[in-house]
């Protein structure tokens, strides 16, 4: 073979295939950790989206809380806000009869609606009745609304400005209806979630008294302004009588 002929060594050729083999695999590993990277902002995003809207939802129902008892399907009273300890898996629970139930295809049921908040294998559940009053037959809807929460707490503020935790309080002044018809001050929410820690929210009740007052008519209206007198007829003015000239 010639001088002007000469092809690559093998030593050469092996470099070479090194070399690509080397900035295949990098671009492999930039490639794989690109995608790892947006996999993981995605998830995070949705995780996150996931609890702005559970927190939005708690904060819906709780801003239109009304003083409205139910009856369970065994016809026992329930309190308007409900706040238990110890439900089915341990954890807390919160139950409440909330306004503002939108009808948009005008079906004949009332506008406000019954709803609970509960832990159910780390998923953070919103139910609802269809109907306040339950029968045996009424069933509840489920909206899982957050997963990955490990334990969730409630307390509740009285008028006094004190904590309870759980609602109505076991010890009162008031009748048993009264009772049933109290609503806290504030609701404090705490969970433990598996990505962002503790999380604690508070969230204010409205007022049932602020509410009469704003909705009552006043007790003494103003009295319609008087009208005002209207201007007396005038009467049409005479014509001036011709003046005669004297004669000479």
């Amino acid at each position: 073979m010639s001088a002007g002929q000469r092809g690559f060594t093998l030593l050469e050729v092996v470099i070479a295939i090194s070399i690509f083999a080397l900035l295949g695999m990098a671009t492999y590993r930039m490639l794989d950790s690109v995608l790892r990277t947006d996999e993981a902002t995605r998830a995070n995003e949705q995780s996150l989206r996931e609890l702005t809207r559970a927190f939005a939802a708690l904060d819906r129902d709780l801003a239109q809380a009304v003083a409205r008892s139910v009856r369970d399907p065994y016809g026992d009273q329930r309190a308007a806000l409900l706040g238990e300890l110890g439900a089915v898996d341990g954890s807390a629970a919160i139950e409440v009869t909330r306004s503002g139930w939108l009808n948009p295809m005008g079906l004949a049921r009332a506008q406000l609606q019954r709803v609970r908040w509960r832990l159910a294998d780390k998923t953070l559940e919103r139910v609802y009745w269809t109907v306040l009053d339950q029968a045996v037959d009424s069933q509840p809807r489920v909206q899982s609304l957050l997963e990955g929460v490990s334990s969730l707490e409630f307390r509740y503020m009285d008028e006094r400005g004190e904590w309870q935790g759980q609602w109505p309080p076991a010890t009162s002044d008031l009748t048993p209806e009264e009772n049933r018809l109290r609503l806290p001050m504030a609701v404090e929410l705490k969970l433990e979630h598996e990505r962002y820690g503790e999380l604690t929210r508070l969230y204010r009740l409205p007022d049932p008294v602020e509410e009469e007052k704003q909705q009552a008519p006043p007790e003494n209206p103003p009295a319609p302004p008087e009208p005002a007198p209207s201007p007396a007829p005038t009467q049409p003015s005479q014509p001036a009588a011709p003046v005669q000239e004297a004669k000479a």
